[in-house]
C-alpha cells in the first residue's frame, strides 16, 4: 500500500524560526531521555527545556509523557553516586 506523503519546503518565515531555534541551542548541552519501558533513547532535550513532552518510542512504540524537569533531577541523582 502506497502512502502519498507531501513534502514541501517550509515558508520563509518558518525557515527563519528554525534558524533562530538552532542558533539558540548552539552553546547548550543536549542530553537523551530514555524510554522507561525499553531503555531506548526516546527524546533529546536541551538545558533550557521545561515542562512536559509527549513522545512515542521508535523502538517499542509506546507513548510516554515526560516531565523534563523531574527527569533531569532523576538523571542527576543516579549519576552522583
Amino acid at each position: 500500500m502506497k502512502k502519498n506523503i507531501r513534502v514541501s519546503e517550509p515558508s520563509p518565515e518558518m525557515q527563519e524560526k528554525i534558524r533562530r531555534a538552532r542558533s539558540a541551542i548552539v552553546n547548550q548541552k543536549m542530553r537523551m531521555v530514555k524510554c522507561p519501558y525499553c531503555g531506548h533513547n526516546a527524546i533529546a532535550v536541551f538545558e533550557d527545556s521545561r515542562g512536559h513532552i509527549q513522545a512515542k518510542c521508535k523502538a517499542c512504540g509506546r507513548e510516554t509523557v515526560f516531565d523534563v524537569i523531574n527527569m533531569r533531577r532523576l538523571y542527576l541523582r543516579l549519576h552522583r553516586r
